[in-house]
């Protein structure tokens, strides 16, 4: 499947890998992920170690940010191709930490991108939530979003067809914080969520639910934000 081609060139866009469930940081080091070849020595070798202790580890290493805390595991790039994120967190959790308890699963296309004007954000954010609904209140608001409207805006699947009832898809619409004018910023999150029932199968069934799956979340979570693109138009 061909990814469709945004109509805005997003100024910032990465994907994220999210896992919950119970995680030691303190393993999580480049030179643990050298040692077992799931990084390239000389990458893992100039990565910047940030921080590795029981609570928390913290690394960059060229295209890649981990986060682990023991609650959380958390793997980002905002490089292309975004195919070596999939295949390091399966390979991590299927071939060396099948053990690891796991409870759910959020792959998320994350887009920051800039509209010509003000005018073309409201048309977006005034589109999704409609200030004339809010009665006598819809004046103070104003005309534009210099006054008043959308903060934030969440909406959510549930009940997907052929899949566990647990498992959903969520976006979110924000203004940018990450680009400099904040009057044209938009910032786009789509997190698909799966969970798997079974404990004792889940490390298992989520690993390969990511490598399964990736690519066609990731084509979903395009489409999605360049409907919500198209709206400034």
């Amino acid at each position: 499947m061909k990814p469709p081609v945004l109509r805005i060139e997003p100024e910032i866009a990465g994907v994220s890998i999210v896992l919950l469930g119970d995680f030691n940081p303190a393993i999580f080091t480049p030179a643990w992920f050298a040692l077992n070849n799931l990084l390239p020595a000389p990458l893992a070798t100039n990565a910047r170690l940030d921080i590795a202790h029981a609570q928390q580890t913290e690394f960059e290493a060229d295209w890649l940010y981990l986060q682990v805390t023991p609650s959380y595991f958390i793997a980002s790039t905002s490089q292309a191709p975004y195919s070596r994120l999939r295949d390091l967190v399966a390979a991590l959790f299927r071939d060396f930490l099948l053990h690891t308890p796991i409870r759910s699963l959020g792959i998320n296309r994350n887009v920051h991108f800039r509209l010509e004007s003000l005018e073309h954000r409201d048309r977006i954010f005034r589109t999704l939530a409609p200030t004339r609904v809010w009665g006598d209140w819809s004046g103070d608001l104003g005309e534009d979003g210099r006054c008043g409207g959308m903060t934030s805006l969440t909406m959510a699947q549930i009940a997907i067809k052929g899949r566990p009832s647990l498992d959903g898809v969520n976006v979110r619409v924000e203004p940018s914080l990450a680009i400099s004018d904040s009057e044209t910023g938009v910032f786009v999150q789509v997190n698909d969520h799966y969970v798997c029932k079974k404990e004792d199968e889940a490390t298992s069934y989520l690993a390969n639910i990511l490598s399964q799956e990736f690519d066609k979340s990731l084509l979903n979570g395009d489409r999605i934000i360049d409907h919500v693109m198209s709206l400034s138009s």
